[in-house]
């Protein structure tokens, strides 16, 4: 079992960092707060891949894991990433099984057949992955799923409205099938929020560096 996998199914929950950019002070920082995991995105962040390497480099000097997500779904973007030494690799718009098919195939290509070697997430952030979820998560062709509610209130009409009750009980929706096929997901979280999405089955939470900045900051305004 890949060792991120299998340290999120031996833990109640762990959150995973989205560093922000590609500064690898950044990555000092939070192994010093206690962080596991960082998530290096390349899809809203400006982190080419030159700087994976490093990122990667510096997190595991730390004993943290590293997750990744690409900017698309093409095969030779996942296997340049793959190609870096990450722990975990996140597809963005995942929407069918064809899709989960391809990334299987691209890590046991990349590993050689030891798929062990990487965990695979597919975020699902659409109206037309939520309408296949049934279908994707009853295949093993990856081993965990992130839920994306801005894209999916995006995908719903909602233009990013986090705040809209058809959004979380389409969510509500997909959790219940992830739950009932025993499937490993996360989803974005806050401190107030980790109850809720720990009972409802979520094994990691997805967090920024400016929101645990700003959180914390928040104790010492209160000084004021």
């Amino acid at each position: 079992m890949n060792t991120l996998l299998k340290h999120l199914t031996q833990h109640s929950m762990t959150w995973i960092v989205n560093i922000g950019g590609a500064s690898v002070d950044r990555v000092d920082m939070l192994a010093a707060a206690g962080v596991k995991c960082l998530f290096i995105d390349c899809e809203r962040t400006a982190i080419h891949i030159e700087s994976v390497r490093p990122l990667v480099l510096a997190a595991k000097s730390y004993g943290m894991f590293t997750m990744l997500r690409t900017e698309n779904q093409q095969e030779e973007t996942l296997v340049r990433y793959l190609d870096r030494g990450v722990d975990a690799i996140v597809v963005p718009h995942t929407e069918s099984v064809e899709q989960l098919k391809m990334i299987s195939q691209v890590v046991d290509y990349v590993s050689k057949g030891k798929r062990d070697q990487f965990m695979t997430i597919a975020q699902i952030e659409s109206q037309q992955a939520v309408k296949n979820i049934e279908s994707m998560v009853s295949t093993d062709f990856v081993d965990s799923f992130l839920i994306g509610p801005n894209d999916l209130s995006h995908s719903m009409g909602f233009k990013g409205n986090l705040d809209v009750k058809d959004l979380w009980q389409t969510i509500d929706e997909v959790i219940l099938k992830l739950n009932h096929h025993q499937r490993i997901w996360g989803i974005p979280g806050q401190p107030e929020s980790l109850s809720q999405f720990s009972q409802k089955g979520a094994k990691y939470l997805y967090t920024t560096l400016q929101q645990v900045i700003q959180q914390g900051f928040k104790s010492y305004q209160s000084i004021n």
